[in-house]
């Protein structure tokens, strides 16, 4: 049987399958600012429910990913039973859901991905506003590592003005609060200035206020980690990610 919808295409045939991978991945891809390798698999049985919009499962594996907001990721593994799509989309490059889909997640970020993070504009301009005296303030050479005994250790200069430079340091646990907040605790600061303290204490304060998933996640897209495992050079996120709709670029934040 051929359609309108899959012309010269058999909903019997397992290439129909591989086609629908393909249209979602390309929206999928569409998503990030570049992406090194970035497969959806699609799975159905039989072939025919396709044309009702449903599929089995879905899984997305993608490698060295980088959002338009500048965050970057190693590895993104998602997966999730039972999706219900608007079949027709598909062909237009549009992926439409018929109800909310819950997947399960893993996350990889490398220490390269977590110090290029903190220096994209979103994290950098509200670091800006740690300074005491309400000076504006800009970080540079901003540089993170898993330390030995897995604690992420931060490190920064920080410039104020023309004439007034800092380095600012810590170490500290990284946990998971409420499922959506990443929190640094039982921070040890890096000896220095009355002042260089000062501004590391005020910053780690700034990190566990700004680390909230619900602001970082696409529009569309609710994140929740249920664990968080440091290894040598590398973070990795254990979790799920709800959709009530398929995401858009614009992260949440843009929007509150």
């Amino acid at each position: 049987m051929a359609t309108g919808l899959l012309p010269q295409l058999s909903l019997q045939n397992p290439m129909a399958v591989d086609w629908v991978s393909r249209g979602v991945g390309a929206a999928i891809r569409a998503l990030f600012k570049h992406a090194e390798r970035l497969e959806a698999r699609v799975r159905v049985e039989p072939v025919a429910k396709l044309l009702q919009g449903r599929i089995d499962s879905f899984e997305l594996l993608g490698q060295h990913l980088q959002m338009y907001n500048g965050l970057r990721l190693s590895a993104l593994e998602l997966f999730c039973n039972a999706v219900a799509i608007d079949f027709s989309q598909i062909w237009q490059g549009k992926i439409k859901l018929r109800q909310p889909v819950q997947a399960t997640m893993r996350v990889v970020l490398s220490e390269d991905d977590l110090a290029q993070s903190f220096n994209t504009p979103f994290v950098l301009n509200r670091l800006a506003l740690v300074g005491q005296d309400g000076s504006p303030l800009s970080f540079h050479h901003v540089h993170i590592s898993i330390t030995p005994a897995r604690r992420l250790q931060f490190q920064a200069n920080v410039q104020q003005g023309e004439a007034r430079a800092f380095c600012v340091g810590f170490s500290a646990q990284v946990e998971v609060l409420e499922r959506r907040r990443i929190r640094f605790t039982d921070p040890v600061f890096e000896s220095g200035t009355e002042e260089e303290l000062a501004l590391s204490q005020a910053l780690v304060r700034c990190l566990n206020e700004l680390l909230d998933l619900d602001r970082l996640a696409l529009r569309g897209t609710e994140l929740r980690v249920d664990r968080v495992n440091l290894q040598p050079q590398q973070m990795i996120l254990y979790g799920s990610a709800t959709l009530a709709q398929f995401p858009t670029r614009q992260p949440q934040w843009e929007s509150a």
